[in-house]
């Protein structure tokens, strides 16, 4: 399905039959992107050990790779987490505060150790 064709309510996946393989937990990080040679920054929603969801208004199609940065909210350190990313699924509703994008980790970079800790915590829920 093309993301053009993606009607209201609807939600796109890469593969419609694909179950989440991990339990998603909370997480509110700003998240910057760019596509096109234009910066986004949109907060994250959830994220699991495979990939988090973003909120978004306009989401670009499946099977797009970005380079995310993940900005970890100051209660989990403050750190940064570069990223690298495809879109998943998206999503698109008649609400469009819950429109956004799955995205399935490629791979993870920090900056600093305690960042991994962080994050590995949270969703794990582990530790701190």
């Amino acid at each position: 399905m093309h993301d053009d064709a993606i009607e209201k309510g609807a939600e796109e996946n890469s593969d419609d039959e694909e179950a989440r393989s991990s339990e998603r937990v909370p997480l509110q990080g700003m998240v910057t992107y760019r596509l096109d040679g234009q910066e986004y920054g949109n907060l994250a929603a959830d994220v699991s050990p495979d990939g988090m969801f973003i909120r978004t208004f306009m989401p670009p199609p499946v099977g797009t790779r970005l380079d995310l940065t993940l900005d970890l909210p100051k209660e989990l350190g403050g750190f940064r987490l570069e990223l690298e990313g495809r879109v998943a699924r998206v999503v698109k509703g008649d609400d469009p505060r819950q429109n956004g994008m799955g995205i399935q980790f490629l791979a993870v970079h920090a900056t600093a150790i305690e960042s991994v800790h962080k994050i590995v915590s949270l969703i794990f829920r582990v530790g701190s």
